[in-house]
């Protein structure tokens, strides 16, 4: 699997590889993804100076641990995981900008008596916003 940037772009690329791959392979990197967020993210993505500096001093524990117990099931069920960024970043590093990145998660799992359906439905997004401090 060839790095994608880390835009919308690039993250749709590499769920669409993922979703290629069977299910074994797949839950492998959901594993990986569960296990070590920055370093999977790393493997896929080839990262600008300033996203590798956020992924690693700004995300919180609480924000990794939250994403690594929900993206995995996410991947393992085939369901859509989004990237979008609102607002362009600024022109250069500047102290009164700052950057934040939410999550929307409306998966949920039913019970189902119906062979070869998962009873998991909904989506996964991440959103990524620049504003001034």
């Amino acid at each position: 699997m060839e790095k994608q940037p880390l835009t919308p772009t690039g993250v749709q690329t590499v769920l669409n590889e993922l979703y290629a791959l069977p299910d074994e392979q797949l839950q492998q990197q959901a594993r990986g993804l569960a296990f070590d967020f920055s370093g999977w993210i790393s493997e896929h993505f080839t990262l600008t100076p300033s996203q590798a500096q956020f992924i690693e001093n700004e995300l919180s524990a609480s924000f990794i641990a939250f994403v690594s117990s929900r993206v995995p099931f996410v991947m393992e069920h085939r369901l859509p995981i989004t990237y979008s960024v609102f607002s362009k970043p600024p022109a250069k590093e500047e102290k009164e900008w700052g950057k934040i990145i939410t999550t929307t998660d409306n998966v949920s799992q039913a019970s189902t008596s119906e062979l070869f359906t998962s009873g998991a439905t909904g989506s996964f997004q991440f959103i990524s916003r620049y504003y001034r401090k």
